[in-house]
């Protein structure tokens, strides 16, 4: 590829963006702008003009994301034997943990928790030490835990503390030397350690710091303080550190995210350079001009306005519906008449709405409509039991010490272990100051514990330590996993468990799906491991990449998920007060300013059409109760906007009747 080409195309804006080279660079990127094209093709250039490949580092949020930057990368420096680190945070972290891990008391062999274990190991943790507060959920406590790791604050130091805070005070010293004692991080851990690590150990940043020499981060709007931290140390005294992101989108504040990180850049960084990136190539101008409206109500962002040369487009569409389900029918209906246009395919529509709670309705509508549709942020693949249970063999495999996972191993299927049996090794194991592993080796030779249940210990010590050394050998992944879980009957295990034949199939599809997974691992690359699987897969569901269900239609997707996408036609529903925005977020300006940014993330989805409804009366708590227009619709300009008459401009011929006795009998009910 002729990159000096490429960058000959790009618009003014761009090209300054592509083209700087050193010191700090903010690039504002507006909705649909093409950042992710600026991101590949300033790294492109920085190994054209002679920079080591090896010391770009670009960091994003998502293995999807870090794996588009790559494979457009690849495409501009082909030839070349290597390109730039392109990773996510987690996955940087990750790779840097278990280089230098030691050196903060933990072995390389870590396991990384997901959020069902971390559940699992604070309810343990709270019955040992009797708190039995039932007002205090282990969910509650990891929460509160989590946000102060992310505020780089330990719970104990945190001010104004309420009684979860003084909770979760008192359970973290608890859960972290668990963790430690089971060579186990968290999600939360990665970042948290190698921060910890770099500001601990001069030398480690050092080599780092020389390493990458040339560092970028996208979506710079949402990284927490940590991130902020980690990369401010990681570009040193360099500070060649260019900075991608849109403060309007900034829409993970509840998560740790923190706006100022992008708002405070040319103060943190003097000297930097800002470029704002603001046409777009997505949306028609009505959408854009909507959009504009909107979001320039917000105090705290940096000003900046999309604009496009793709023309006005169709005006945004409005409309109230009478309930909740008359708007899901209003907008089936108006997806089947849309989906019959030869030139539009049930794909290009989106039904966007505030959490995935909503999507009841409008899937039982689309299903009359008989109109193919998708639940885009459901279940996590990695969160089903059948998945966790056989997670638990490996994780036990490539990591002696965690006793989460073996304590799951030993109850799928059950090995005549009970609590008797369970709480004598765990004895053993205490009092020997082994790994509970180790005490299933030596079950024999444990006082008071049966001959069977000694038996079934050792067998299972026996299979974990066969099965490790097999996957120990180059190849035949895939066929060593199907082989244990032929082994310990798993299988006819799900079968018995599950009451209908129908949902045990399901649940044996899905570990044939794990095996054919783990096969695919293997062939994408000669350095595969037992550990780097285990890695793969839990930096996949940490992060938030929910599968999304199979097949094709419309999307019935969140606001939070539908960012980084784009549909041609878009419905935005529910745009009433205590939804959009939320009720939390009343009285309370950040919140708000919160909220209208994911109003507007919502409006920079539609490419071609967008309509939004909100209702009349909406069902709360089992009771009809009158609704409240969003005031975000207030802040669109009107003469953008089309407001849609139920009858004369709402639906079809076929459709007025029907809709006249929707409304006739909402009125007898409720009147003006």
């Amino acid at each position: 590829m002729d990159i000096y080409g490429e960058i000959a195309r790009l618009n003014p804006r761009q090209k300054e963006a592509v083209l700087h080279r050193d010191g700090p660079l903010l690039v504002l990127a507006g909705a649909g702008s093409g950042k992710t094209r600026v991101i590949t093709m300033r790294t492109a250039y920085l190994i054209h003009t002679g920079v080591s490949a090896g010391s770009v580092l670009a960091v994003t949020f998502t293995n999807k994301a870090a794996r588009e930057m790559k494979k457009r990368v690849a495409t501009m420096i082909r030839g070349r034997k290597r390109g730039a680190v392109i990773s996510t945070f987690h996955s940087l972290c990750l790779r840097i943990l278990r280089q230098e891990i030691e050196l903060l008391g933990y072995r390389k062999d870590f396991t990384i928790y997901d959020t069902s274990e971390q559940v699992s190991l604070m309810r343990n943790i709270m019955s040992d030490i009797r708190f039995h507060d039932r007002s205090f959920k282990a969910e509650s406590i990891l929460e509160r835990i989590s946000m102060t790791k992310n505020e780089f604050v330990r719970p104990n130091d945190a001010p104004d503390a309420d009684p979860v805070e003084d909770a979760s005070a008192f359970v973290y010293p608890r859960y972290r030397e668990a963790m430690k004692a089971m060579n186990a991080l968290d999600f939360d851990d990665l970042l948290l350690l190698a921060l910890r690590l770099f500001r601990e150990h001069p030398e480690v940043l050092e080599r780092y710091s020389d390493q990458f020499r040339y560092i970028m981060v996208d979506e710079y709007q949402d990284t927490n303080r940590i991130q902020y931290e980690f990369i401010r140390l990681l570009a040193g005294k360099r500070k060649n550190l260019c900075v991608v992101g849109d403060d309007d989108q900034s829409i993970y504040g509840w998560r740790g995210a923190d706006i100022s990180n992008i708002l405070d850049f040319e103060k943190d960084f003097p000297g930097a350079v800002t470029v704002r990136l603001e046409q777009n190539y997505r949306s028609f101008d009505h959408i854009l001009r909507a959009a504009n409206g909107v979001i320039m109500n917000n105090t705290k962002r940096m000003e900046k306005s999309l604009w496009t040369k793709r023309g006005d487009g169709p005006k945004v569409n409005i409309f109230m519906a009478l309930d909740t389900e008359d708007e899901a029918d209003w907008v089936a209906g108006r997806i089947a008449v849309k989906g019959d246009d030869r030139n539009v395919r049930f794909e290009d529509m989106a039904v966007i709405y505030r959490a995935n709670t909503f999507s009841r309705p409008f899937e039982a509508a689309l299903r009359r409509m008989k109109v193919p549709y998708k639940v885009v942020g459901g279940t996590s693949y990695f969160e089903r039991r059948e998945i966790m249970d056989i997670a638990a063999y490996l994780k036990i495999m490539a990591n002696a010490s965690d006793d989460l996972s073996l304590l799951r191993a030993v109850s799928a299927p059950k090995r005549g272990l009970g609590p008797s049996a369970l709480g004598l090794l765990s004895d053993f194991a205490r009092s020997h100051s082994s790994g509970l592993l180790d005490a299933f080796g030596k079950a024999s030779g444990i006082d008071g514990l049966s001959p069977g249940a000694a038996a079934s210990a050792e067998e299972l010590f026996g299979l974990i330590l066969r099965y490790r050394q097999m996957f120990t050998r180059k190849g035949g992944m895939g066929k060593t996993l199907e082989a244990l879980i032929d082994e310990i009957h798993y299988r006819d295990f799900l079968t018995r468990l599950y009451k209908t034949p129908e949902a045990a199939y399901r649940r044996i599809e899905n570990i044939d799906g794990f095996i054919e997974s783990m096969s695919r691992y293997e062939s994408s690359g000669n350095s595969a491991s037992l550990q780097g699987f285990l890695e793969a897969m839990a930096l996949t569901d940490m992060i938030g990449e929910k599968e999304e269900k199979e097949g094709q239609g419309v999307s019935l997707i969140s606001f939070h998920s539908s960012k980084g996408l784009e549909f041609p036609i878009v419905f935005i529903v529910g745009a009433e007060e205590e939804i959009l925005p939320h009720r939390k977020s009343a009285g309370n300006d950040e919140g708000i300013e919160e909220e209208r940014r994911l109003f507007y993330v919502g409006i920079t989805r539609a490419m071609r059409e967008l309509f939004i409804t909100y209702t009349g009366h909406r069902k709360k708590y089992g009771k009809e109760v009158p609704s409240v227009p969003s005031r975000f619709l207030g802040e669109i300009p009107e003469d953008v906007t089309s407001i849609l008459d139920r009858f004369e401009k709402l639906a079809p011929e076929e459709e007025k009747a029907y809709v006249k006795g929707l409304y006739e009998s909402f009125m007898a009910k409720y009147g003006d």
